[in-house]
């Protein structure tokens, strides 16, 4: 318990690290990868794929990671998560860890069983986390001094959504038009979620919400 008071102001640090990491990685990839490669028509996990073991699957499972342990931190602290709020941020969590550890396969239209595992649990990620976000906004309302900790959420979690019906759209009818951006904006928008909760359960203190700025 010592230990964990003593570190626990680097939470938000390493969260944000993490977030910055990976949206980095996102942006600055594709380029490394293949100048000729556009990443407003490839996804993510298209340039992942190319680049087997590179920054951008070593930034999602890390992501993913910092991501179970802010969970495990939330709960110690008395962040309102239990119940489903946990369940579907550790859906989050571990979808990142497997869609970094089961590549998809690279630029075809024809999928693997490895690939159909990534996509899935990719799916599961992306829907998971805002739709806790949006539980844990509505908990956090009536506790004092985090009225503006959940409106951030809120608004996240709702663009974040309309992103992933923009990637369903785009995926299907679309015919992937422009998929690489949508999902860098919805991408955007998880990762912040992350960040904004990892600010939160830093400045929480486990006796309640005294001192607690918004």
């Amino acid at each position: 318990m010592i230990a964990s008071r003593r570190h626990s102001h680097l939470l938000a640090p390493v969260v944000w690290t993490a977030v910055v990491l990976a949206v980095t990685a996102a942006l600055w990839a594709p380029s490394v990868n293949d100048p000729g490669l556009s990443p407003l028509e490839l996804t993510v996990s298209d340039f992942a794929a190319l680049d087997r073991g590179g920054p951008i699957e070593t930034t999602m499972g890390l992501l993913g990671l910092v991501s179970l342990v802010l969970l495990a931190a939330a709960r110690a602290r008395g962040v309102p998560v239990r119940g489903l709020p946990s369940v579907l941020l550790a859906v989050w969590g571990a979808g990142l860890l497997v869609a970094a550890l089961v590549p998809t396969d690279p630029l075809t239209t024809e999928l693997s069983g490895p690939a159909y595992v990534h996509r899935y649990a990719s799916v599961a990620a992306f829907v998971a986390l805002p739709a806790a976000a949006l539980l844990l906004s509505r908990r956090l309302r009536g506790v004092p001094y985090a009225q503006g900790t959940a409106r951030l959420l809120r608004i996240l979690a709702w663009a974040a959504l309309a992103g992933a019906v923009g990637m369903a759209c785009s995926a299907g009818p679309g015919g992937r038009e422009l998929i690489g951006l949508v999902e860098r904006l919805l991408l955007g928008c998880e990762v912040a979620t992350v960040g904004v909760l990892g600010r939160y359960v830093q400045r929480r203190t486990p006796s309640g919400e005294m001192g607690l700025a918004a």
